[in-house]
């Protein structure tokens, strides 16, 4: 449902095509949510089948030509009920981590520390990325006319990224002091 309607949210600001989709909805979430285009290409044909978006083909020499998708006014409507009635939960921990330490659990120690210690990594990565493109909302002012500009909503996005990669690492540490402390009792 998200994708539907982050492809919906953006195509409200302008129409674009799918790998603009694809670049600007990344963009947004900070590359932490990262799509394929079979994915934007198959909502996009959902869409396009519930009457929310239409689509115009654009022709260049030496290129292939390509869809330029817009929202209708269906579109908006449904965009505005989806964004008006929030369904606040708990975001689902389905991580391929989660899935590898669950087989893992029969496995040498060794190697759970070390699938441990290369997220932590990833995450130490990406979090250093994340701090050096976030945008600096600090000097926008106060006067905007059309609500809350896309540069402070852009950095809270990335902030929500940084928190997320922060618990994760915070996790990470205490699943590795965990398994040291396992390790020593396994040794006494």
């Amino acid at each position: 449902m998200s994708v539907k309607f982050g492809l919906l949210g953006i195509l409200a600001r302008q129409p674009q095509h799918g790998y603009e989709l694809k670049r600007t909805f990344e963009q947004i979430t900070g590359g932490f949510w990262q799509l394929n285009y079979g994915q934007i290409y198959q909502t996009l044909d959902r869409l396009e089948s519930e009457g929310f978006v239409t689509f115009r083909v654009e022709s260049e020499d030496n290129v292939p030509d390509r869809k330029v998708y817009r929202i209708t006014s269906e579109g908006r409507q449904a965009l505005g009920a989806w964004l008006a009635n929030p369904e606040p939960r708990p975001r689902p921990l389905r991580d391929e981590l989660f899935i590898r330490l669950a087989v893992m659990s029969t496995g040498e120690l060794n190697a759970i520390s070390e699938l441990l210690a290369s997220h932590r990594e990833v995450y130490l990565h990406k979090m250093a990325e994340l701090t050096k493109a976030k945008p600096d909302s600090s000097e926008l002012g106060s006067h905007f006319e059309d609500g809350v500009p896309d540069q402070l909503i852009e950095e809270l996005l990335v902030d929500a990224a940084l928190f997320h990669a922060d618990a994760d690492l915070r996790w990470l540490e205490h699943c590795e002091a965990k398994l040291r402390a396992f390790q020593r009792t396994k040794i006494n």
